[in-house]
């Protein structure tokens, strides 16, 4: 089976009331977790451009040069300097993170009459596709991790609110004197 035809799914459990990501029927405290209707989700799908911004930092202008370079069997700075119309120092600058990404191979050509340059060339669709994969899903552990962090510093605050306002001693009064 191709990893494209596998379907990830949410599952939540019933008697935690955590939730996981999977591709297969998931367990948690022994029991079978359910199936979350992801339609009962109220977020907004994010577009191709605001994906890459938030889980990769690629901007508009990365894209750009993304887009040109795939375009392309193996290009120059120089040459999609021109293409994007871009400063050359700008699109070395984006061509060295998606290098460090994956998505981009360089290479060191001789140049017939001495000296070398470097050439840049897009990896297969389907490495692309498993570079950015890996990267999501190793993004996304990240941000459960800050999810969970946060969930802790919120309850310690609500417990804290909780006490302020059961607590007689913590009446606020207003500046007219009245509670």
């Amino acid at each position: 089976m191709a990893s494209s035809d596998v379907e990830l799914a949410v599952y939540r459990c019933e008697s935690c009331g955590d939730y996981q990501l999977g591709t297969a029927a998931m367990t948690c405290c022994g029991d079978a977790m359910t199936e979350v209707d992801d339609g009962a989700v109220p977020i907004d799908a994010p577009d191709e451009a605001e994906l890459m911004r938030t889980v990769f930092d690629i901007s508009e202008t990365e894209l750009e040069v993304c887009r040109c370079l795939m375009a392309e069997p193996e290009i120059t700075v120089n040459e999609l300097a021109e293409m994007v119309e871009r400063d050359r120092s700008v699109v070395t600058r984006h061509l060295s993170h998606l290098v460090g990404l994956g998505i981009v191979e360089k290479r060191s050509r001789v140049l017939s009459d001495g000296g070398r340059v470097n050439v840049y060339s897009h990896r297969s669709v389907d490495a692309v596709r498993r570079q950015f994969k890996l990267g999501l899903y190793v993004w996304m552990l990240e941000a459960v991790e800050v999810i969970d962090d946060l969930s802790e510093e919120k309850i310690s605050l609500l417990v804290e609110d909780e006490t302020a306002r059961t607590d007689p001693s913590q009446v606020i009064v207003d500046r007219d004197g009245s509670s």
